[in-house]
């Protein structure tokens, strides 16, 4: 009984505490919101920064450094499969082995015990990830096809031209 009576008084000596010290933090932030001068909040808020822009990285680009994580898909079948697409030779871009040279880094690599094969196209200075995606097949020669058409498809979404054709407007 001793001991019951000994918790009820500690409950009730503690709840008004608890329930008292709620409502002067949650007040004490927003009144801190009010005061604070307009020029700060618009210097917290994020800002987009052109750097950042994917697309405007994509464009910038000269060079691609091809890195490959695996054996299943070495880095010259990688660029052997870069190389031989039809648009590549409209975006500019040239592969280098050097990797302080490039702008680019695309990194392959194939899961363990699966046939899948993935890869992530990074900008070297900033490390932001522009893309990334995964092939399906056997044989890393097999999976290279693909995943070129896939990297130059993305790359040229954003460094060549929307190219409008008549029979796509209905003409």
């Amino acid at each position: 009984m001793n001991r019951q009576m000994m918790q009820a008084v500690l409950v009730l000596s503690l709840c008004p505490l608890l329930v008292a010290q709620q409502p002067r933090q949650a007040a004490s932030l927003s009144t801190t919101a009010k005061h604070v001068p307009a020029e700060q909040q618009a210097a917290n808020t994020p800002q987009s920064n052109p750097v950042t822009d994917h697309n405007q990285i994509l464009k910038s680009a000269r060079m691609i450094y091809v890195s490959s994580n695996t054996d299943f898909l070495t880095v010259s079948t990688i660029d052997r499969a870069l190389l031989n697409q039809k648009n590549w030779e409209k975006l500019g871009l040239n592969i280098v082995d050097v990797p302080r040279q490039a702008d680019l880094e695309l990194q392959i690599d194939r899961l363990v015990f699966t046939h899948i094969h993935t890869y992530v196209l990074t900008d070297k200075s900033t490390g932001i990830v522009l893309a990334s995606g995964r092939v399906t097949a056997l044989d890393g020669v097999v999976a290279s096809g693909p995943m070129a058409e896939q990297i130059v498809k993305i790359l040229s979404a954003a460094r060549l031209p929307a190219q409008a054709t008549g029979a796509d407007r209905g003409l």
